[in-house]
């Protein structure tokens, strides 16, 4: 009586299983976007010339100028479905 029980029961289940499945309408991946960022940039220090003494030498020697950057944050990051071909 226990195990017809189980059997009946297993089938049900079995065959709940089946009538639950559709059919694939279309697939996706998850993609995270990166933040987008306004950037500004203030020079704290000009380009210079300077002279150095190397190697028994003197050299004509040029700096690049010196900037910082300030970043303000337009979009965060987030996260969006794409399509992709199901196999």
């Amino acid at each position: 009586m226990r195990f017809t029980a189980f059997l009946v029961a297993a089938v049900t289940l079995a065959g709940a299983a089946h009538a639950k499945e559709g059919r694939v309408i279309a697939c996706f991946q998850e993609v995270t976007v990166p933040a987008k960022y306004q950037v500004s940039k203030t020079m704290i220090e000009k380009a210079k010339r300077q002279y150095v003494r190397r190697n028994g030498r003197v050299e004509l020697v040029e700096y690049p100028p010196v900037y910082k950057e300030h970043r303000t944050l337009v979009e965060p990051a987030h996260k969006v479905m794409q399509e992709i071909p199901c196999d």
